[in-house]
């Protein structure tokens, strides 16, 4: 049994869009937190399986990002917010820079997806086998944060990145529209419909001038009023104005739209 997966795949400028919104982002987030001079490098690229293995990431919830927890996690945001890189050993005996960089790191992450303050990375980091459903889909999007001459590596899911493009316009609904209501220079052509004649292969071959073709319709009945593409308007009986044949409409179909006309 075949089991089939969400997928997403980007354009580039799709990319390009997520990626300059990032960069903004993060550029907020340095101001307030990093003591470090420059702007973050920032690569964004689908999601591999070879992103996922041989490490482990904080989970956020469905709110923010995964975040890699391993020592170049460590040294980004040290290297950043205190402006020494630190071992994950010296970052757990100070009471003071474990909770400082934990406080930065969700900061971060709400920057990047504009998560809510409801959600709150893990205590334990979760295994790759623990994202795999939803990170290894093409929807996914791997970041790679680069500041200081250090790395830091951010999963975004198909739904967060969704969210970092632009939502496209809806096109407007048309307003009915009648004919007398359009432009008095714009002209549209009106076709009178009858019922149809059958004729057998033998009397169409031998047709000639003067023949008559009786239609399958009555004289005094009601004929299609179409526009050239088909579309009826309504129904019309033929009669006579001012000497000229013409056809007066007495059931109309339904109000006719700009985009038909």
């Amino acid at each position: 049994m075949s089991v089939a997966l969400p997928y997403r795949l980007y354009a580039g400028a799709e990319l390009a869009q997520i990626e300059s919104r990032l960069r903004e982002r993060c550029s907020y987030w340095l101001r307030d937190w990093s003591i470090a001079e420059g702007e973050v490098d920032l690569r964004l690229r689908p999601v591999a399986l070879s992103d996922l293995a041989g490490l482990a990431w904080l989970d956020g919830g469905e709110a923010l990002p995964a975040m890699a927890n391993d020592a170049e996690a460590d040294g980004f945001f040290s290297a950043l917010c205190l402006g020494v890189k630190k071992s994950r050993a010296a970052l757990d005996a100070s009471s003071l820079a474990g909770p400082v960089l934990d406080a930065a790191r969700l900061a971060l992450g709400r920057q990047l997806t504009a998560g809510d303050d409801a959600s709150l990375y893990r205590d334990k980091a979760v295994s790759a086998a623990e994202l795999l459903p939803l990170y290894s889909v093409l929807g996914a999007l791997c970041l790679q944060l680069s500041a200081a001459g250090q790395t830091l590596a951010v999963l975004l899911s198909p739904e967060q990145a969704a969210g970092l493009l632009p939502a496209r316009a809806q096109p407007a609904a048309l307003e009915p529209l009648k004919l007398r209501d359009l432009p008095l220079e714009q002209l549209v052509e009106l076709e009178v419909r009858a019922a149809p004649a059958r004729l057998s292969l033998a009397d169409l071959e031998s047709l000639q001038a003067g023949d008559v073709l009786r239609l399958d319709q009555k004289a005094d009945g009601l004929f299609e009023l179409c526009l050239p593409d088909g579309m009826a308007l309504g129904r019309a009986k033929y009669g006579v104005d001012q000497g000229r044949l013409a056809v007066k409409v007495v059931r109309p179909a339904r109000p006719i739209k700009k985009s038909e006309t």
